[in-house]
């Protein structure tokens, strides 16, 4: 495994990072056991950052992340926004008052029985991402010793660039943003113009499991890939099959690895990959080896996405 520092904080992480929203029912079907294997197996793989969310199984990623990796030296990143308090349908409301924020951000902590080492927003708006009084709420909790760096997690994919610019500007430490292959926009436009500025946490590496070997169009209910478009997948596999599939194939890698030496080609922090295995993720943390794609490739593939990929999702 190797590692880089999240921007300006300091922390010094591990290049591929675990995504725990397998751990609730929100990707995928893993069991509670099976998530602590996976966990256990992380960290034995030189992972040290884990990210994660109140909303994920209403609070049982949180515990178990926190029970796993009680007694070692490990980043815990979470989330909060989402009312899990008094929503107890599947779907939440987004709540970001202050009072709010900060009650959520302590019913984390306990449930993770440590520090904070980045709390993040949870695909805020625009008008929460620029507002003074939930940045110094955040700042507050950082004070108070209960957080050490405050963050944004973008999303949904539907006013992406403005808010992590919106984040940037506002004093946010990081930006967690969907980047792969098949949707490297607006991430290389956040990577350009965040590197150097703030931590760049990348998410969904495998454009939910197009770039894998298990493709498949068939979700259990409340799984959060159904929320993707259809017609999509179906369009992006073809491309995947004609352009993608073949470039991994003469490189001797997995199409997952691949994906995930595109992604850390650039000049990102982290990125978090999502599981249901241990070897899915024996598999993926073998492309965080130093050896990444070279120039010339990247740039065929920023075209094959110019010019084919960002044209196919438009009609």
């Amino acid at each position: 495994m190797r590692y880089r520092v999240l921007g300006g904080t300091g922390l010094k992480v591990s290049e591929i990072g675990l995504g725990a929203w397998f751990i609730g029912g929100m990707y995928g079907d893993v069991t509670v056991d099976e998530a602590r294997a996976i966990i256990k197996k992380a960290i034995d793989l030189g992972i040290n950052v884990f990210d994660t969310a109140d909303v994920y199984g209403n609070g049982l990623s949180e515990r178990i992340l926190g029970e796993e990796l009680r007694g070692y030296d490990a980043y815990v990143f979470t989330k909060v926004g989402y009312n899990i308090y008094e929503d107890k349908g599947s779907k939440h409301t987004q709540l970001f008052t202050p009072n709010y924020i900060k009650y959520a951000a302590l019913q984390s902590i306990k449930r993770l029985g440590r520090r904070v080492s980045l709390l993040q927003l949870h695909n805020p708006p625009l008008e929460v991402i620029r507002s003074s009084g939930i940045h110094e709420t955040l700042l507050g909790l950082v004070k108070e010793g209960y957080v050490d760096h405050i963050g944004v997690a973008l999303g949904p994919e539907v006013n992406v660039l403005n808010e992590g610019l919106a984040a940037i500007e506002s004093g946010y430490e990081s930006i967690m943003f969907v980047f792969n292959i098949l949707e490297q926009e607006p991430a290389r436009t956040l990577v350009r113009l965040g590197n150097g500025r703030v931590g760049l946490i990348t998410r969904v590496p495998h454009a939910s499991n197009l770039l894998t070997s298990g493709f498949t169009l068939n979700f259990k209910p409340g799984d959060h890939r159904n929320l993707r478009n259809r017609e999509w997948l179906i369009r992006a596999k073809a491309i995947v099959d004609n352009y993608i599939k073949p470039i991994s194939d003469q490189l001797g890698l997995t199409l997952s690895q691949l994906a995930l030496k595109y992604v850390l080609s650039y000049p990102i922090s982290t990125v978090m990959v999502t599981v249901t295995s241990v070897n899915e993720l024996e598999e993926y943390c073998e492309a965080a080896d130093g050896s990444y794609l070279n120039s010339s490739l990247v740039k065929s593939l920023e075209e094959l996405y110019d010019n084919v990929i960002a044209k196919t999702a438009s009609t």
